[in-house]
């Protein structure tokens, strides 16, 4: 008996040690319906549950972002893919967005080569390209795409403010959208001296990204694909592109106003 009221003050404390912190690692409230309702401490996990939740869902598709003549600039171009990874993953890390940079990706010795392209993508499980001012050649690239699904790449393509030929790019595309008054009489885009940056493209691209990785097949080339079109351009005003030599309006080209 001694013995027992003796080790008394000691359990005693325990017993308190114990409460104070469980006290520490829970809490209550009545929900709505008058419930006593136990609320526990994260401990450990609160780090972890404080980290931004990931929107994205690993998969083995991606979309590849060309970043061509007046868009590879480094600064936009670590701008845009961080905004683009954040809301996509990085293709890295089992992500959707593939970025791709001419011509600092497209080198072989002193030359460039956008025939790389074709090499980048051949194997890969895309679900969509947008490119921003592709150079030159671009179409070469996605023709040999095309001849690899028997005629017709089978995913969404997007030209932005192009650089190469007008007529193939229109014919490699799903659409394309350039700036208004933009096409020489030649009929070939003005070259990379001539590139000037277009402030919406941050807006336009990601409208862009959303748009194909909403789809699951090519944006077919009828009346319905202006609809598209306006979506991407961010409420910005549109129009149609008009060919500077013959007048005819093409299906798939539009320009912002």
């Amino acid at each position: 008996m001694n013995m027992m009221l003796k080790l008394m003050p000691f359990v005693l404390i325990i017993i308190f040690l114990c409460c104070l912190i469980s006290c520490e690692r829970t809490s209550s409230k009545i929900n709505e319906n008058n419930d006593i309702v136990t609320l526990y401490d994260a401990g450990e996990d609160k780090k972890d549950l404080e980290l931004p939740t990931q929107l994205w869902h690993v998969s083995d598709e991606i979309i590849c972002v060309l970043y061509g003549y007046g868009y590879n600039d480094d600064s936009f171009v670590k701008e845009m893919n961080e905004a683009l990874f954040f809301k996509y993953g990085n293709y890295m890390d089992g992500g959707l967005i593939y970025p791709l940079v001419f011509p600092n990706d497209f080198k072989r010795g002193t030359k460039n080569y956008i025939s790389f392209l074709y090499d980048y993508l051949a194997d890969m499980n895309v679900r969509g390209i947008v490119m921003l001012g592709a150079p030159d050649g671009t179409h070469f690239a996605l023709a040999k795409l095309q001849d690899r699904f028997n005629g017709k790449i089978p995913y969404p393509v997007i030209s932005l403010f192009s650089q190469d030929d007008v007529l193939a790019m229109e014919y490699s595309s799903d659409f394309v959208l350039d700036k208004a008054q933009k096409a020489e009489i030649n009929g070939l885009i003005q070259n990379e001296e001539g590139q000037d940056f277009v402030k919406e493209v941050p807006d336009i691209l990601s409208e862009c990204v959303k748009c194909i990785n909403l789809s699951d097949a090519p944006f077919e080339k009828n009346a319905e694909l202006y609809e598209i079109v306006k979506k991407v351009a961010v409420n910005k005003r549109t129009g149609r592109y008009s060919d500077p030599e013959t007048g005819l309006i093409s299906i798939n080209h539009f320009v912002l106003e």
